[in-house]
């Protein structure tokens, strides 16, 4: 690099080349300290800034410029835009420097280019004519934003796979505000509650549970959330239905965070059984009978078990088929597993956790 045009305080033997291309700056004409310390400025300033003659060769070139290409200043100072970038690339400079030069005023764009390892960059910024003794030059100074693009670019891949999960998949996604009410909802939470989006956003979310809901264990979950005690949990619950009853669900709640503070609840919402007219109440007895049915026991044996004679069992097993509007065995135990009485994701049968007993 020519040392005529390296900027810098460790050049004390007159003003830098800088200061004839830069007339009127203050200071520069009539003190040369002035003119070193802005020269030096530019020289460490973290935007990428060049200078090139007409003809396409760099006369100056800063450090984050030269960083720009994994190099220093003097590696590139003085060689022509086609030594120091890739054909494709230097054949644009050279026509926007042209086009610069041709129309003598200044040119904001965004360039894309290749690094030397071969990874893309891309800058923004504005190119202009510099005026000097051997005639116009042309100037750039930008700013390198490959990261904040590829940032950007990862966002909307995000974005996109949000969208697709919520949207796409049929879902029942719910996101609730730390004030508890309803930001947004999934189609498929609208269908599975029978409802709206326009009527589900901006609700309370407590107004769509059960009025006769346990509430103590929600509260204390969602306590954790929002002050940041945990990060998920789950939960039974029972949410009523558009027309009337309800239905048995099994929330999965997720903290999203910003900051180290909760900003939401993401909630992903999973039946545990059909949609039921009314509360279907069985009794703790009634549930282990039900559960004994399911793994194929026997009356003999349940009564057994239970510690019940002949007579109670069948007592609770005539009211069981009251409940569930069922006339045999099998019946009774489908219609437990339909309505989410029974966990179907359990072996040997359970009863799901949270289920209501009358």
């Amino acid at each position: 690099m020519d040392t005529a045009w390296r900027p810098g305080l460790d050049d004390p033997d007159g003003p830098p080349a800088w200061q004839d291309m830069t007339p009127g700056q203050p200071g520069a004409d009539t003190d040369p300290d002035a003119a070193r310390w802005f020269a030096t400025l530019a020289a460490y300033a973290p935007a990428p800034a060049f200078v090139r003659d007409g003809e396409g060769r760099y006369l100056w070139v800063n450090a984050a410029y030269a960083h720009l290409y994994d190099t220093e200043p003097g590696e590139i100072a003085g060689r022509r835009v086609e030594e120091v970038d890739p054909p494709q690339d230097a054949a644009v400079f050279r026509a926007l420097d042209r086009d610069v030069l041709t129309a003598r005023r200044p040119v904001r764009h965004s360039l894309a280019f290749v690094h030397p390892d071969g990874t893309p960059g891309q800058v923004v910024g504005h190119r202009f004519v510099l005026e000097s003794s051997n005639g116009p030059c042309v100037g750039g100074i930008y700013s390198d934003v490959t990261g904040h693009t590829r940032t950007l670019e990862e966002k909307a891949a995000v974005d996109e796979e949000m969208y697709a999960l919520r949207e796409r998949t049929g879902l029942a996604v719910v996101t609730v505000g730390p004030d508890g009410r309803v930001e947004r909802a999934s189609g498929g939470a609208a269908e599975l509650l029978g409802s709206s989006r326009g009527v589900l956003e901006g609700s309370a979310a407590v107004d769509h549970l059960d009025g006769e809901a346990d509430l103590r264990s929600l509260a204390r979950s969602w306590a954790d959330l929002v002050n940041g005690r945990t990060s998920r949990c789950s939960e039974v619950l029972r949410l009523r239905v558009v027309g009337g009853g309800g239905r048995l669900l099994r929330a999965d709640l997720a903290a999203v965070r910003s900051g180290g503070a909760t900003e939401r609840v993401l909630a992903v919402l999973t039946p545990l059984g059909a949609p039921t007219p009314e509360r279907t109440r069985v009794s703790p007895l009634q549930l282990r009978v039900l559960t004994l049915m399911a793994g194929g026991q026997p009356n003999s044996g349940m009564a057994s078990r239970l510690g019940l004679s002949r007579q109670a069992l069948d007592y609770h097993l005539r009211r069981l088929r009251e409940l569930l509007h069922a006339a045999s065995r099998p019946e009774m135990v489908a219609r437990a597993y339909a309505l989410g009485i029974l966990d179907a994701t359990k072996w040997p049968p359970r009863a799901t956790a949270g289920v209501f007993h009358g």
